[in-house]
Order: C-alpha cells, then sequence, then structure tokens
C-alpha cells in the first residue's frame, strides 16, 4: 500500500491524458487536486478523467478490504496477551491503534461507497467478485452519461471526502507503524549498492 504504484490519468487539456505511475497517498492527493480543479467542468474529458481515477480509487481500496479481512483481529486482546512479552508497551498500543483502525476502515468504507451505479466507469463483476473496470467504447461520445455521473459524484461529495480521509489516515498510520521513512531510506541504500 506505501510502495505499489498505480495508474492515475493526469488531464492535460481538452484532448489529451497521461498516464502516470504514483504511490497510493501521491494518487489520493492528484485526485484531490484534479476533482476540486475540474468538479464543475462540461468537458467530457475532463469529467471522464475525474470518473475513471475516482473508480480507480475505489477498485484499490476493494483490494486494500480484502487484503485486510485476511488479518484475524477476533480475540486481538488474548492474542497480544499471549505474546505480549515480545512486545513494548509503545507497539502494544500502535498494534492496537492499527487493529482499531481496520475495523472502523471497514464501517467508513461500506457505509460510503455507494458509486457502484456509475454509468461510464463500471465496475467488472465476475462470479459476484468485483474484478477491474471497464469503459465502453462509446463512452466519450456519450456525454451526457459522464455528466450526469460527475454531477453524482458532485452531490456525494461528503462520502467522498469520508472515503479519502479514512485511506489517508490509514496510509499515515501503517507508515507511522512501519516506520516507512526508515524502510524507505533502506530500501534506496540497497538498491544502489547493488548498482
Amino acid at each position: 500500500m506505501t510502495y505499489d504504484k498505480f495508474s492515475y490519468k493526469k488531464i492535460l487539456d481538452s484532448e489529451n491524458l497521461d498516464d502516470l505511475s504514483l504511490t497510493f497517498d501521491e494518487f489520493i492527493k492528484g485526485f484531490e487536486k484534479d476533482y476540486s480543479k475540474n468538479k464543475e467542468t462540461i468537458h467530457p474529458l475532463f469529467a471522464f478523467g475525474i470518473l475513471l481515477n475516482f473508480q480507480n480509487i475505489l477498485f484499490t481500496i476493494h483490494r486494500i478490504k480484502n487484503a485486510l479481512k485476511s488479518i484475524n483481529i477476533e480475540n486481538l486482546d488474548e492474542k497480544t496477551l499471549e505474546f505480549g512479552d515480545k512486545l513494548s508497551k509503545k507497539e502494544h498500543h500502535k498494534l492496537n491503534a492499527i487493529f482499531m483502525l481496520i475495523e472502523h476502515y471497514y464501517s467508513i468504507i461500506t457505509f460510503h461507497d455507494k458509486f457502484d451505479s456509475l454509468k461510464s466507469v463500471q465496475r467488472e463483476i465476475k462470479e459476484k467478485r468485483w474484478i477491474g473496470l471497464k469503459v465502453e467504447k462509446t463512452v466519450l461520445k456519450n456525454q451526457g452519461v459522464i455528466l450526469d455521473d460527475l454531477k453524482f459524484l458532485r452531490e456525494n461529495e461528503i462520502s467522498i471526502n469520508e472515503i479519502l480521509n479514512i485511506n489517508k489516515l490509514l496510509i499515515q498510520e501503517m507508515k507511522s507503524y512501519f516506520e516507512y521513512d526508515k524502510l524507505k531510506k533502506k530500501r534506496k541504500m540497497l538498491n544502489s549498492e547493488k548498482k
């Protein structure tokens, strides 16, 4: 979640999108900036870029939720007490904070993700599982659908903000817990030694 790169469609002008490779926190910041700048647009390419990036954020969140579900947080207190002698008090508190945040994360995302009805950038579902995104080839010619979807986003900005904010918090807490800055420096050093 902190190292992986995701494809972000940056709107350059009324005819061009640039394909950037960003970390998830950079992706969220880029989306917030582009959304704020272009949410009132009537130009279909700008609107489409916003919709595509937002659905991509939601798909990434869906995959994060699935990964977090694999962490068994049932009986957490008993498990941490059982192995508590190997954890410092600070580590124990940080671990509990992460697990509480994960529980909160599920509820926020589940409640606020009401964007499965978007028509211009659709969720591809196979055997009741969300496996990707799909876009009809004629979508840019159907400007009404794109602008209706953008209007739906504007009408649900509270949900968008809640989704983005809980993800920023999760990223921040994960970086803190795993001492991301130290790991990043160590990774950079190891990569330069290999050269």
